[in-house]
């Protein structure tokens, strides 16, 4: 009779007990889903979304974080096998509620810089801008055209044409044909100099 009653004073308490572990069990598994390492699968640039593999799973198509999104937006597509935090902010299994925040580096896409005072960023072509804070030098290279700026000269170069400015000279050159402007006045040099058609001076 004592066991009988005992058991009934206890059975709200084992219910209630067995109902906070589920309860438990749940939010454990929608904190373990909650943030994870994906890999981009798929990519629709229109719709600005992609499609992320986290594990066995892949989400359905979702949006991903870009550098901006305001009165000053950039856009930045992510590439397919380029790795991200996926954020699953609605706690359901399926990844329908998720974001994607790209950047993480990987084997497949390492830094490209291993400075700490440099900035650099290089485009699927090759192009590639970087700025050296140590330094104050600012770099700009695209195949033969090249940008350098720094506080002492900015140097312009494509192919065999190169203008160099600094505070007290400008100079180009084309090959073995030039020119300086300084406070001294205008220098020429180089093979044959003309006026109008009119050669004047010649090497």
């Amino acid at each position: 009779m004592f066991d009988a009653l005992l058991r009934l004073q206890l059975t709200p308490i084992i219910e209630r007990l067995a109902q906070m572990e589920t309860q438990l069990e749940d939010l454990y598994r929608r904190a373990e889903s909650f943030c994870r390492i994906g890999v981009c699968q798929e990519v629709d640039a229109p719709s600005n979304t992609c499609k992320v593999s986290h594990g066995e799973l892949l989400t359905p198509a979702i949006r991903f974080f870009n550098p901006s999104a305001g009165a000053q937006t950039e856009t930045r597509i992510p590439t397919v096998g380029e790795q991200c935090l996926l954020l699953n902010y609605g706690g359901g299994e399926g990844g329908a509620q998720s974001v994607a925040l790209f950047g993480l580096n990987s084997d497949r896409f390492p830094p490209v810089s291993s400075v700490a005072t440099l900035t650099r960023r290089r485009h699927q072509d090759g192009t590639q801008s970087d700025y050296d804070a140590a330094g104050h030098v600012l770099n700009w290279i695209n195949g033969p055209t090249a940008f350098t700026g720094s506080r002492e000269q900015v140097v312009l170069s494509l192919g065999a044409a190169s203008l160099t400015v600094t505070p007290e000279t400008i100079s180009l050159q084309v090959g073995a044909v030039g020119m300086l402007l300084n406070a001294s006045g205008v220098h020429l040099s180089g093979p044959v100099v003309d006026h109008q058609g009119r050669v004047i001076s010649t090497a």
